[in-house]
């Protein structure tokens, strides 16, 4: 069953699991009428910020200063000139209506790995298509970081669908270069999310949305203090990409023990001992904990996308 299934959507997407193709990150620019469509059917849940809209009420650039005026936010002061002047006066900020959205996917190599559908690193670049094209849609300007810690691609938003073409060959490309690093079986890069979040920062402006995909496999808390603060002054989102093999070994009962190899390390896995698959597990389970903990410590938000899962069966949570 579960063979046909990724077969389904495999020819659905004209696809092979292993690669992304231009045309299979174009299927979404049609196809997320309907995952709104979809997603009006469901029970409503409470969301807030400003995904929801194209404006963002009180604009973050700022426009200039003027008197107060009865009515006027206080919060909006600008006590420096009130001071100077020796009467109350007021910031005022531009509303923007195409607001900077920016897409950082990282193609490190753990990202090379599937059990069932696709790889995790085609499923986030699923993700950046149509996290890229809802943005167009809205009318907001599209950009981002594509890296896998030895290759760049760096795109300042540009609106319309100029933009997300753009992008998307950016994707393409580091992923093609990630794919041959995979096959001659190198190390994945120590520090790929490091660099990025510095390159990030230079990047964006105030009042920008922030798409961080990635598996953050290799995840450590000083790369989440940059996305912390760049959080304060704008919106970030984390999405975590995961393969069910991640949290539980498959069911099975070999003559020969399953050969494990993470990039650096193999290991043999007894699938019938039920001891070793209780323990991977909880292993797993620690493991994710940990990371949650830590995503919530920096105020991150943080959702989990599954590769063994067809992303618009996953949309009304991801949007």
């Amino acid at each position: 069953m579960q063979k046909e299934q990724s077969s389904f959507w495999l020819n659905k997407f004209h696809s092979d699991g292993l690669q992304p193709q231009i045309q299979e990150l174009m299927y979404y620019r049609t196809k997320l009428p309907a995952f709104a469509r979809h997603a009006r059917n469901l029970p409503a849940v409470n969301q807030s910020g400003p995904v929801l809209s194209k404006f963002r009420g009180r604009g973050m650039e700022f426009d200039e200063v003027r008197h107060y005026q009865v009515g006027d936010d206080i919060r909006a002061i600008d006590w420096r000139v009130t001071a100077r002047t020796g009467k109350a006066h007021t910031k005022l900020y531009r509303e923007e209506k195409e607001r900077p959205v920016f897409l950082v996917v990282d193609l490190a190599l753990t990202q090379l790995f599937g059990s069932q559908l696709l790889f995790k690193s085609v499923q986030a670049c699923h993700l950046a298509a149509a996290l890229a094209w809802q943005a167009q849609q809205r009318g907001d300007r599209v950009g981002g970081i594509v890296s896998n810690g030895w290759l760049h691609r760096e795109h300042k938003p540009v609106a319309r669908k100029p933009g997300v073409m753009r992008f998307l060959h950016g994707l393409l490309d580091v992923h093609k270069d990630s794919f041959q690093r995979w096959q001659q079986q190198q190390k994945p890069h120590q520090a790929p999310l490091s660099d990025t979040a510095s390159r990030l920062q230079k990047l964006v402006k105030p009042g920008s949305l922030i798409n961080i995909i990635s598996d953050f496999q290799q995840l450590q808390q000083h790369q989440l203090e940059p996305l912390a603060r760049l959080n304060k002054r704008n919106s970030v989102r984390c999405f975590q990409l995961f393969d069910p093999m991640e949290y539980e070994l498959p069911s099975g009962y070999s003559a020969q023990a399953l050969a494990v190899f993470d990039g650096e390390q193999q290991a043999q896995v007894n699938l019938a001992d039920q001891t070793q698959r209780r323990l991977y597990q909880q292993q797993a389970e620690a493991r994710h904990q940990q990371q949650e903990a830590l995503f919530e410590q920096f105020g991150l938000p943080l959702t989990l996308v599954n590769a063994a899962q067809a992303l618009e069966q996953q949309w009304p949570k991801l949007r």
